[in-house]
């Protein structure tokens, strides 16, 4: 039964990433794309812990923690860049 629904959610996971890639192709300013980068980081990292669940493991997890902390400092970098032109005080 997990396994039908990992499967779903992964379809769904990937079907969500669309609108997120064309945001980032055609965006129509910087944060947008931004925003957009965000959004596929954080589909991929829940893409790789249906993987990691669906294959009964935790080896995925320090990936997945990584991914999050540079998405998320990523983000915050470009906010600070966009908001005071230097992304480091």
């Amino acid at each position: 039964m997990i396994e039908t629904v990992a499967q779903v959610c992964l379809i769904a996971l990937g079907l969500s990433m669309l609108p997120a890639i064309y945001r980032i192709v055609q965006g129509p300013s910087v944060a947008d794309r931004v925003i957009a980068t965000d959004a596929l980081v954080t589909a991929i990292m829940a893409i790789v812990i249906l993987v990691s669940l669906t294959r009964n493991t935790r080896e995925y997890m320090e990936a997945v923690m990584a991914m999050a902390i540079l998405g998320f400092f990523g983000t915050v970098a470009l906010a600070k860049y966009l908001v005071k032109g230097r992304a480091i005080d």
